[in-house]
């Protein structure tokens, strides 16, 4: 059971490096810094508020040109 979850836990991380992501990426939002998946979380919970007939996912990411 160890190593299956060691190997499932390498393979998060491979994944989040080969995407190029950080788990400690941050943002500025109404002015705090916070974890992107934070503030991803903060907008769909007001935009679920304001829109109670819609489950919003809202994720954020970096555009590369």
């Amino acid at each position: 059971m160890k190593k299956l979850l060691g190997v499932g836990l390498l393979g998060l991380g491979i994944m989040g490096v080969a995407s190029g992501c950080s788990l400690d990426d941050t943002i500025t939002y109404q002015g705090k810094q916070m974890p992107v998946s934070e503030a991803e979380e903060r907008i769909a919970d007001q935009l679920e508020v304001e829109n109670s007939d819609l489950d919003l996912e809202v994720d954020i990411y970096s555009e590369d040109d």
